[in-house]
């Protein structure tokens, strides 16, 4: 994968174009400081869930698709297609495949679908865990995204503070801003109940 300058801003674009397309849901590497950006999302109600895939998780689907590769049962170039079956393609080969085996092989497979990974040998991303995030949608016909707006207010290159009588408040109160503050990432209500300001990470509504 490449790198990432502006991991949180990567972050939030992914839920955003998730959010357009009507996805149930988004993946991408993960971080502690993303998980706090993620808790803060859904304890606001703007998504639904999230969930931390680690590499200890996918050991056993490691394992056997490095045998695998090793034996030439699989091929490389097949892992990039969408339509390739990896659980069906290896038990026909002999693998045997246990509910946990094949659970872990079909994330395995998701990663390569979601682009997270490219090659069957490069697993690097895993180091640091993969963030699922679950969306939310209001009911309605057709159901509405809970989050219509982002926009990432500090960058990599220029940081924005508020002390804690500074907070802004977005859409008049309809929308959040997102503090990393000295207690933790945490919305600018939690922000001002605590008495705290911090650098204002993004504004959702």
């Amino acid at each position: 994968m490449p790198i990432v300058n502006d991991p949180i801003g990567d972050m939030l674009t992914r839920i955003k174009n998730a959010y357009r397309a009507g996805h149930e849901e988004v993946w991408m590497p993960s971080s502690k400081f993303k998980v706090a950006v993620a808790d803060v999302l859904k304890r606001e109600g703007y998504i639904a869930d999230y969930r931390l895939i680690t590499e200890q998780e996918l050991a056993k689907g490691l394992q056997i698709l490095d045998q695998a590769l090793e034996r030439k049962v699989v091929s490389p170039p097949f892992f990039k297609s969408r339509d390739f079956d990896l659980v069906d393609a290896l038990r026909k080969r002999g693998f045997n495949l246990n509910r946990d085996v094949e659970r872990s092989i079909r994330i395995i497979k998701r990663l390569f679908d979601e682009r997270l990974i490219d090659h069957p040998k490069k697993f690097g991303v895993l180091k640091q865990g993969i963030l699922v995030v679950k969306l939310r949608y209001l009911d309605g016909r057709p159901p509405k995204p809970a989050i219509t707006g982002i926009k990432r207010v500090s960058k990599p290159g220029r940081h924005l503070y508020a002390k804690k009588r500074e907070i802004p408040r977005v859409m008049a109160g309809l929308g959040i801003a997102i503090l990393s503050t000295s207690q933790g990432v945490m919305s600018d209500s939690e922000a001002r109940r605590r008495g705290i300001g911090g650098e204002i990470l993004a504004y959702v509504w």
